[in-house]
């Protein structure tokens, strides 16, 4: 029998299906799974522990959910020599995309004051403290989602299951077999602004991996005065938003905030370097590619062995 769990999670929703003889009822432990996370990295929450070192708090002891998110951020801001970074907060909602009203297209004077609180390798931490420069603030938005994920699939395996999907904000991970028997069927979004009723750029047959996907296609802003379009994707070394013709990366992988993280690194890396960072890490990772062409056509393009799970 198949037993499905779902309500509101980071801004967004959660969905988990669960292969059992009787119902688990795991309703109460997802949610609580879902608050201590949200105690811990939420900026929404004045008191949450991000909040606080945000503010500038250095008395602040992390708890495990940060630091595995830390070690998580660090691994990916290695992997793509810096394109990843959890430190730009601050200028992605300078630019309009946090949760501050839009105040215009920002200048190069702008932009270079905010850029010295930008850079994770500044940042230091234990397992128990963090340090950083006075003034810099962490954004794990980019990650948070995907390591809920993951969290919630431990705790499935731990009490004993074997089958079952997690999906959080879009993020998910699947786990032996659904309902049928077979490999879980995930569909990936076409990149479109509103979602269509042939919603599905491609379908795929997961087992035991996660998938994230990381786009362009729904935060942006044009400007009125010269109709340029500002994507939310900001480029950490250079504080403006990227200007790649990139559409959306899907990035499968074994744990889903590494996937997650991925993602958003190679929206940031563009088309070429994307599928020259996928195809050198092809046993790490899978990824598809949807970018728009020079006719702005929709393309896509997958690494060789995202292909083989496929669905045709």
């Amino acid at each position: 029998m198949q037993y499905s769990y779902a309500g509101p999670a980071q801004g967004s929703t959660y969905s988990v299906l669960v292969m059992a003889e009787s119902d688990p009822k795991f309703k109460n432990s997802i949610d609580s799974i879902l608050y201590s996370i949200d105690l811990s990295m939420s900026l929404w929450k004045p008191n949450s522990l991000l909040s606080k070192i945000n503010r500038g708090d250095t008395n602040v002891f992390i708890d495990e959910n940060f630091y595995q998110v830390l070690e998580l951020s660090q691994n990916a801001h290695i992997a793509s020599k810096g394109l990843f970074d959890p430190t730009i907060g601050p200028l992605a909602s300078a630019w309009g995309f946090g949760n501050k009203d839009f105040y215009g297209v920002l200048d190069s004077t702008e932009v270079d004051s905010l850029l010295k609180f930008v850079g994770f390798s500044k940042v230091n931490f234990t397992r128990r403290k963090i340090t950083m420069p006075k003034g810099m603030k962490l954004d794990f938005n980019a990650v948070a989602q995907g390591y809920t994920v993951d969290v919630i699939a431990q705790f499935l395996l731990a009490k004993g299951y074997d089958d079952f999907m997690v999906e959080v904000g879009g993020e998910l991970i699947t786990h032996g077999v659904n309902s049928k028997g077979k490999a879980w069927t995930i569909g990936i979004d076409k990149p479109a602004t509103e979602i269509q009723v042939d919603r599905f750029q491609a379908i795929v047959n997961l087992s035991n991996k996660a998938l994230a996907t990381s786009g362009n296609y729904r935060k942006f802003f044009v400007d009125e005065a010269t109709g340029e379009k500002y994507v939310h994707t900001i480029l950490p070394n250079t504080g403006y938003p990227v200007k790649n013709n990139l559409l959306s990366v899907t990035v499968i992988a074994d744990n889903c905030g590494e996937a997650d993280a991925m993602a958003t690194a190679l929206m940031v890396m563009g088309l070429e370097d994307a599928k020259q960072f996928l195809t050198e890490n092809s046993k790490q990772f899978l990824g598809l590619l949807i970018y728009s062409d020079e006719k702005s056509e929709w393309q896509e393009w997958y690494s060789p062995e995202f292909e083989k799970i496929r669905k045709s």
